[in-house]
């Protein structure tokens, strides 16, 4: 038997409350609801466990007014969240998140960075900000925090693969090279494909210089090399990063769909197609 009385139930009855409307209040702001957000940031701030002051209540109380249209007053609140809640990294990203919303890009990075400094260990932090520096054309900061992303996933790259081994992994590669054309096999006589686990630190050499790129095409395109008086330089290269590939999928399927995409995007690139091209194929 179980005795219990009708307050502590009352008590824990209201504390469950505020995560219940809390998760359907951002299941309505992601579907563009803002009655509904705002029937559940109601229902918060009548909670005692709620009200005004809760991050939950903030967290929708800016959501609402950004469906609303009200940018600026949205932007406050999220920023009174972020004070009230030193320590929370999602806040922070909200507040980031924002702020690019509204193109203050040197605002959003520098958000970004002062919780990345707080949470050394996330990569996701310091590549987030990259993006950011990478529209903004600032390639030195960019490349500083794309090389933070490198030694955070480099060091803990995982021992084992997620999705498929090995030899299945090249299995497949091994496939799409099968399923090209005669011709388009024929025109890569000259090129080798690496598979590799993780991009290593010479990625910081080359233009793209992307931590968590899924493919690489290194070398001299198919015209470049079959041109009058061109010099033989050695194979050009074409490189697959199983674990960028692998984490970003969500089945076995889907790893093995992104190794045809991945492996043909690069062949595009040795054959003279640039990104525009590729993503007008579906090879983006």
């Amino acid at each position: 038997m179980v005795i219990t009385s009708r307050t502590y139930a009352r008590l824990n009855a209201r504390r469950e409350a505020v995560p219940v409307h809390f998760e359907f209040g951002l299941r309505a702001y992601e579907a563009g609801d803002a009655v509904a957000v705002r029937r559940h940031l109601a229902a918060l701030g009548m909670l005692p466990e709620g009200g005004a002051s809760c991050p939950e209540f903030l967290a929708l109380k800016w959501r609402a007014l950004w469906l609303e249209g009200a940018r600026a007053p949205a932007l406050e609140v999220a920023r009174a969240a972020m004070a009230r809640t030193p320590g929370d990294r999602d806040a922070r990203i909200e507040v980031a998140d924002i702020l690019v919303e509204l193109d203050a890009l040197d605002d959003a990075a520098a958000v970004l960075l002062e919780v990345a400094e707080r949470n050394g260990g996330d990569p996701e932090l310091w590549y987030e900000a990259g993006l950011i520096y990478e529209r903004l054309e600032r390639w030195d900061s960019r490349l500083q925090c794309f090389e933070r992303v490198w030694e955070l996933e480099h060091a803990g790259e995982r021992p084992v693969r997620m999705w498929l081994a090995e030899s299945r992994f090249l299995e497949v590669a091994r496939q799409v090279l099968d399923d090209l054309s005669e011709h388009v096999r024929d025109a890569l006589g000259n090129v080798v494909v690496l598979i590799e686990n993780y991009p290593e630190r010479w990625i910081f050499e080359t233009e793209v210089a992307d931590p968590r790129l899924l493919g690489l095409f290194d070398g001299v395109g198919r015209a470049a090399e079959a041109g009058h008086g061109a010099i033989p330089m050695g194979p050009s290269r074409i490189y697959l990063f199983r674990w960028n590939i692998e984490r970003m999928c969500i089945s076995p399927e889907e790893v093995e769909e992104q190794i045809a995409i991945t492996m043909l995007h690069e062949i595009g690139h040795y054959l003279g197609l640039d990104e525009e091209e590729l993503h007008a194929r579906g090879l983006g």
